[in-house]
């Protein structure tokens, strides 16, 4: 076998090696970011991420009131204000566990009970650190708080006061 046939057979053998790890990965979406960590038809960058009906494209239309293209604070504020007296079912200010865990908010149609469950457990761990004053209930000041450090701050990648699409997106949202 002559010098070149063996970095041929070599390089060809690397190729098939990487692909055949990475390859699965990039089936399932853009790094196979595992469930629930996609939106749109796929995992990740996968299958629909970018069809005009996604469902993360109507989230990110609904939060951007004056429809410039970017979410600010003020306009997840105001998205916030709405989601918390949506969830507030008594009207009393504040929200107990199972009136947070009972309002499904977006465009999703709820038909796979694994997510769903998942989704039940996040709003249970979520619950607990908007609780600031610690007294069993998220008042509004404490939810709009925590939407606008928390959320608003992690979907800000760059730190400009904008989340842009591909930063909602890349976020999970």
């Amino acid at each position: 076998m002559t010098l070149r046939s063996k970095i041929l057979v070599t390089t060809l053998a690397a190729v098939t090696a990487f692909a055949g790890v990475i390859g699965p990965s990039f089936a399932q979406g853009m790094g196979g970011m595992g469930p629930g960590m996609g939106m749109g038809g796929g995992m990740g960058m996968g299958r629909g991420w970018n069809r005009e009906d996604a469902p993360w494209r109507t989230r990110f239309a609904a939060l951007d009131e004056n429809k410039d293209g970017v979410v600010d604070r003020a306009e997840l504020r105001t998205q916030a204000e709405g989601v918390f007296a949506a969830m507030d079912a008594n009207s009393d200010g504040r929200l107990t566990l199972e009136e947070y865990k009972a309002v499904r908010m977006g465009p999703q149609t709820g038909m796979n009970p694994q997510r769903q469950a998942m989704m039940q457990q996040r709003k249970v761990a979520r619950f607990a650190p908007m609780d600031t004053n610690r007294d069993g209930f998220v008042d509004r000041a404490e939810f709009l708080a925590a939407h606008e450090t928390q959320m608003f701050t992690a979907m800000d990648r760059d730190r400009d006061g904008r989340v842009t699409p591909m930063e909602f997106r890349r976020h999970g949202w």
